[in-house]
């Protein structure tokens, strides 16, 4: 049994296009879990609805607002008890053989290991609010570089997207000692796969990634030097950024020195230190560490942002 972490706020609008390419799918033994967090439209009214015409495969889960997608999907991975687990969004569609896809790469990637915390992730084709195309790939839209998944690349840049991961009960069960200083729960998930497990990637784009101008998160065109500048000009913005994926690192460090090599525990209070060091500290740090972004234009706009 695979389940589906759906976590919703205020989403009427898409909502019901989402749960049918769930309840479409190609492989049929899943269930979805439904969290929402406290929408004030009729997101509430159309999961219940669901529920009630899929008493079997939809369960709602209603609580408090915890005020952030991640929070709720934090609250969400507490409930989960399964052997696999995915995570959704509310405002996507899910192409029919996503599931079956995925957890085929997820058992090639365990080779018969259940012990081993395991991530699987996938590319996506971006699209606009009304499933019109704007690219084939996600990992080329965004400068993702899916490949890069060692400790050192990932502290400082995350190359999985949270709508298209699937966990085994191993990373589940690390997963559950998340906290509210992780960035992002896919960033974080990305993290512990790189310290303790394994990670993997369909290069198949298994989902359309909808665009509609208030995601929380969204895809934005960063291959070229547009993308840089428009960090320059939001350096309060970008410089916020910086500063949780530092504390991200000392939350990490702090939960699981304990667990890591001396190599990686040293790597990861390397990145702490980052936000704690002076411009030329940071800059020796980068470079020791190899704490580089994707590309030359992120890396580059990185010693002037940090």
């Amino acid at each position: 049994m695979i389940t589906v972490l759906l976590a919703t706020y205020n989403g009427e609008k898409y909502l019901s296009e989402q749960l049918d390419s769930l309840l479409g799918q190609s492989f049929k033994d899943i269930k979805i879990l439904a969290r929402d967090d406290a929408s004030t439209d009729g997101t509430a009214a159309i999961l219940e609805d669901y529920a009630k015409k899929h008493p079997e495969t939809v369960t709602v889960i209603k609580g408090e607002g915890t005020g952030s997608a991640c929070a709720n999907f934090l609250e969400l991975i507490r409930l989960a008890d399964d052997d696999y687990v995915m995570f959704c969004d509310q405002d996507d569609v899910w192409l029919p053989e996503k599931v079956e896809k995925t957890y085929k790469k997820m058992l090639e990637t365990e080779n018969g290991d259940r012990e081993t915390p395991v991530l699987v992730h996938s590319d996506l084709k971006v699209v606009d609010k009304d499933l019109r195309l704007m690219s084939e790939s996600f990992f080329e839209f965004q400068a993702i570089s899916p490949e890069r998944d060692k400790l050192n690349n990932l502290l400082i840049q995350n190359n999985v997207t949270g709508c298209t991961v699937m966990i085994n009960r191993a990373m589940l069960k690390l997963a559950k000692m998340t906290p509210s200083s992780c960035v992002m729960h896919d960033w974080w998930l990305a993290l512990l796969a790189s310290l303790f497990g394994k990670s993997a990637y369909v290069t198949e784009p298994l989902m359309l990634y909808r665009q509609h101008g208030n995601n929380q998160v969204g895809a934005k065109k960063a291959n070229g030097l547009g993308f840089v500048i428009q960090k320059f000009k939001n350096r309060k913005n970008t410089k916020r950024n910086y500063t949780a994926c530092f504390k991200q690192a000392e939350a990490l460090l702090e939960l699981f020195k304990d667990e890591m090599t001396a190599e990686q525990a040293e790597t990861v209070a390397a990145a702490a230190e980052l936000g704690r060091s002076s411009k030329l500290q940071k800059i020796k740090l980068i470079k020791k560490y190899d704490f580089r972004k994707n590309t030359f234009l992120r890396t580059w706009g990185q010693y002037f942002s940090i």
